[in-house]
């Protein structure tokens, strides 16, 4: 029997491995991508109550410079992310780029994302892209103003294993506290002299004082019990949390209750290290 030409066995090669699905990503990498999303409140603006799906985007914002909403951010190719890179679903986690150049509103909180260090970003990415895809289509944002350009630095290449300085970089990356903690001038940049003391939040919430001071903060709270209130929900009165941040504890998929033990300690240490600060929000 004559041999098929050489050019004719590379096109089927070609149009096999077109045609073939793409081979799943390695499940150890996803699960690790789905614990920092959960450390991420499980990114639950993407999935609001009335979405279609996991990540299927639609929550609406309201705020003083416009109306936003959150993009669908699975893998579906025509309304989410499915046509994006790696790279450049990295670039819009962590810089708040899109693939067209155009950068997102900061209601996506890219200045906390930015520190998110490359291996647990590169788990993520892996993740967000082995859900289900959701054709959803997302109204477009009205904006009054120019979207603010917010400069980020740097991340690690390798996430901090264990004690305060994983939890300093799990508060002030992927569990980004500081975003409703911390209380905003008009302007809308942070006040850092109230850092993490409460005040104001996003969506009209009242986020709790969270540094140490014995009557307006947590002071009186242990380490203890800053974990479990952060794995639970429940407050050492036995009060449960409520607002966004019991919105961020249950999350998604996942959120802070599947934080591991250790990494809910590690954010407690930290939180303890905060300098206290008076500031009465209820």
């Amino acid at each position: 029997m004559t041999s098929p030409p050489v050019v004719m066995v590379m096109a089927a090669i070609i149009l096999t491995l077109c045609s073939a699905p793409a081979s799943a990503a390695d499940p150890e990498l996803v699960a690790r991508g789905k614990y920092v999303f959960g450390a991420a409140g499980g990114c639950a603006c993407h999935t609001p109550p009335d979405a279609l799906g996991l990540n299927a985007g639609g929550m609406k914002f309201e705020l003083l410079f416009g109306v936003v909403y959150s993009r669908n951010i699975t893998p579906d190719p025509e309304t989410g992310i499915g046509r994006w890179t790696d790279a450049q679903v990295t670039d819009a986690i962590r810089r708040g780029e899109r693939p067209d150049g155009s950068r997102l509103f900061p209601i996506h909180p890219y200045e906390y994302f930015a520190s998110i260090a490359d291996d647990e970003t590169r788990a993520l990415v892996a993740y967000l892209k082995s859900v289900k895809p959701i054709k959803a289509p997302v109204p477009a944002r009205s904006l009054k103003i120019p979207i603010p350009m917010i400069r980020v630095g740097p991340a690690l290449k390798e996430a901090p294993r264990g004690g305060p300085e994983r939890g300093e970089y799990l508060a002030k990356g992927a569990a980004h506290c500081a975003e409703c903690h911390t209380p905003r001038r008009i302007g809308g940049s942070q006040d850092a002299t109230k850092f993490l003391a409460g005040g104001p939040g996003p969506e009209g919430s009242l986020p709790a004082n969270i540094t140490s001071h014995l009557d307006t903060g947590i002071g009186r709270w242990t380490e203890a019990q800053i974990a479990r209130f952060l794995r639970t929900g429940v407050k050492p009165s036995g009060q449960a949390a409520f607002s966004l941040m019991q919105v961020v504890i249950k999350g998604t998929s996942a959120g802070y209750k599947d934080l591991t033990e250790a990494d809910a300690a590690a954010i407690a240490q930290y939180i303890k290290t905060v300098p206290a600060i008076e500031n009465r929000v209820r």
